[in-house]
């Protein structure tokens, strides 16, 4: 029986305590604590382009191709039966680049044989037009075209049944000498321009964490995800490859970064375009002990008045919970007691100031005090915490700034290997609440490649 009434005191002093009580004018009331809310565990993430060019000149790539390719071009079957040809360089070829072509001048001889007639051995020049793909393996195939010779050839040699057709002849192979042609000018480049081992030296590289700045610890972590091929560019006798490394990037400030297990090389993903910015996540951390150290001293002890009533907070705290911030409000004088307030963070990125927004009242509060504090629902409390509550973080940013513009200057990768850009704009990303801190994230953005030296 004892028992039982203790059980029963001590459930109505339970109830008091999450209503309200009022007595000589003051109000006293405890607010429910909000349910505790799952928190989100990543930023946003920024995907980056990570461009890796591989430029020859067309005169360059023609000393490859005549270094690497014999005199023979072409032997075998001609247009009419029995006729055979044979077609053998004699000269250095030449190469152009224009409208994203190729344009290839191969100097030649060229014989005719038909039995035991053999035509005169005729010089001339054959002229192709090239375009170069790659393969998803990593291949270099070349398309050849023909476009046509010198005007050497004649309509007809000799007369009756020995009579031959030079130039339609030679038109009538154009299809096996292109064959051949493309054939060994593939693999000519592949084995002068090896692009798997080229670009895999990048890959591995980027995987590393970089250290940027030895005074603040500061470090480029990246993480490349797929290798994709822009079409090929070829203007002004220059040709260009460019490969982009699509990756997260991000600067990271503290002890050196955890390496990943290594992600090899993929195959490669041929596209028509491809978003070229190069994207590094700056992330700056505002602890809550730090928002209270800047905010208790302008609320607590500071005496409010709303309606005629006079509070006075007497304790605050912050914390997260879910993706909004909960503030508790402790309040002595006309309402004295414990009630939450909810509020979103916010980042100004042209200010670079933390605020918050949305503040109101939690519902428990809310309910309690239309029973019997309606007055201070309506009172000035709200604006001023919102008011308070915020941090001018400039001068963090700044340090990421400074070094995220490192970060695309120059840095060496690895031996012979650069990354190497510039900043253009910065730009506002996400925030995350956390159990014990807000997470700021904003981005550099600009272009940026890496280049072998």
């Amino acid at each position: 029986m004892i028992l039982a009434r203790r059980i029963s005191a001590l459930l109505v002093l339970a109830t008091l305590a999450l209503t309200s009580i009022s007595y000589a004018g003051v109000t006293s009331m405890t607010a429910e604590r909000p349910k505790d809310e799952a928190f989100r565990t990543e930023l946003r993430k920024e995907m980056s382009s990570l461009s890796v060019p591989i430029e020859v000149s067309a005169d360059e790539l023609a000393r490859t191709l005549n270094q690497m390719i014999g005199n023979e071009i072409y032997k075998g079957s001609a247009k009419y039966d029995g006729l055979t040809a044979d077609i053998t360089r004699n000269g250095p070829m030449t190469l152009s680049a224009a409208d994203n072509f190729l344009f290839l001048t191969v100097p030649v001889n060229v014989s005719f044989n038909y039995g035991i007639f053999k035509a005169p051995t005729v010089s001339l020049k054959l002229k192709f037009k090239l375009n170069a793909k790659v393969t998803p393996d990593w291949k270099i195939n070349a398309e050849i075209y023909y476009l046509g010779c010198s005007d050497r050839l004649a309509e007809e040699i000799g007369s009756g049944r020995l009579a031959l057709k030079p130039r339609s002849s030679i038109e009538g192979i154009t299809q096996p000498v292109q064959k051949a042609l493309s054939e060994v000018i593939s693999k000519a480049i592949n084995d002068k321009y090896p692009l798997k081992t080229h670009v895999a030296k990048a890959w591995d590289a980027a995987q590393k964490p970089v250290l940027l700045d030895r005074n603040y610890n500061a470090w480029l972590r990246i993480a490349p995800r797929e290798a994709m091929l822009y079409p090929l560019y070829a203007q002004n006798n220059q040709v260009k490859l460019s490969f982009g490394l699509t990756s997260h990037a991000e600067l990271v400030v503290g002890p050196e970064p955890s390496a990943r297990p290594p992600v090899p090389l993929p195959n490669l993903k041929l596209v028509n375009n491809l978003d070229r910015n190069f994207r590094v996540a700056l992330n700056a951390d505002l602890y809550y002990r730090d928002i209270l150290g800047i905010a208790s001293p302008l609320l607590l002890n500071k005496e409010f008045v709303s309606d005629g009533k006079r509070v006075t907070i007497k304790d605050l705290d912050v914390y997260g919970n879910g993706d909004r911030l909960i503030i508790k409000v402790e309040t002595r004088g006309d309402l004295e007691g414990i009630f939450y307030l909810t509020c979103k963070p916010w980042f100004n990125p042209q200010t670079n100031m933390f605020s918050v927004e949305d503040v109101d009242f939690d519902m428990s509060t809310e309910s309690l005090l239309l029973k019997s504090a309606d007055w201070f629902l309506h009172g000035t409390i709200r604006s001023i915490i919102q008011e308070k509550l915020n941090m001018d973080l400039t001068q963090r940013l700044e340090q990421s700034r400074e070094m995220a513009q490192k970060a695309m200057s120059r840095v060496k990768l690895a031996e012979h290997v650069y990354l190497t850009g510039s900043v253009k704009t910065v730009k506002f990303s996400d925030v995350m609440v956390q159990k014990d801190k807000i997470s700021i994230q904003v981005y550099t953005e600009g272009e940026t490649a890496i280049v072998f030296q």
